[in-house]
């Protein structure tokens, strides 16, 4: 099945936990495409077990995508803390989005508004709180060495 990049942290979770507990509760074996094999944004996702297994986390999986569809949490920040979150090439979001199993997106800084961009984080009600919670951590840590 083909799957958008943005949402493989969903299915993968916190260091593969997700996908690890679909594959031990279907008896299937899942392998998501690596990211640099994306088009369009989209990777390729294998499940291989038996028809009635594979089906099964297929389901699991479909449910995860549709959870995913609409944003969980909206939250705004100050343009000036976008770079905290971003990390040097991605990495802290990257490691915001794997820790919390979330999807998280940042708008540009020219799409600001007032001298604040909006940060939408999508994935379960826990893992969004996760996720708004670390990410207002690094901003009151920046605030507390000014």
């Amino acid at each position: 099945m083909d799957v958008s990049i943005d949402l493989t942290r969903r299915i993968i979770g916190p260091m593969g936990a997700t996908v690890r507990d679909i594959q031990e509760r279907t008896n299937t074996e899942i392998e998501i495409a690596r990211r640099s094999t994306a088009v369009n944004g989209i990777v390729r996702l294998s499940i291989t077990g038996d028809a009635k297994d594979a089906a099964a986390a297929k389901r699991i999986i479909q449910d995860i995508l549709d959870e995913g569809d609409a944003p969980s949490l909206v939250m705004m920040i100050e343009e000036r803390f976008c770079g905290l979150i971003i990390g040097g090439r991605g990495s802290k979001i990257r490691q915001l989005q794997d820790s919390t199993g979330t999807a998280i997106k940042i708008d540009k800084k020219s799409e600001a508004k007032d001298g604040k961009v909006q940060v939408v984080i999508s994935g379960s009600e826990s893992q969004c709180a996760a996720a708004q919670h670390e990410i207002n951590a690094i901003i009151a840590e920046s605030q507390d060495e000014l």
